[in-house]
């Protein structure tokens, strides 16, 4: 995620960290469940979420998502 958040082509993505233990509230208000979940927004609108990947084309989905 690192990686790809520097990518030029992701320039205009902004990348947020929520702790998973002590941002309970935002936890609940986005339903997320597990840690290591990554959502995409457009504005306010979800695009997609991804739950544990750790694969590079797994994310870039996600980051894609977000253009």
């Amino acid at each position: 995620m690192d990686r790809l958040s520097k990518d030029a082509k992701y320039a205009k993505v902004a990348v947020f960290r929520v702790d998973f233990d002590s941002s309970k509230d935002l936890l609940r208000q986005w339903k997320v469940g597990e840690q290591s979940t990554l959502l995409a927004f457009k504005g306010k609108t979800e695009q997609t979420r991804s739950v544990s990947s750790t694969e590079e084309a797994a994310i870039r989905k996600v980051f894609d998502a977000a253009l």
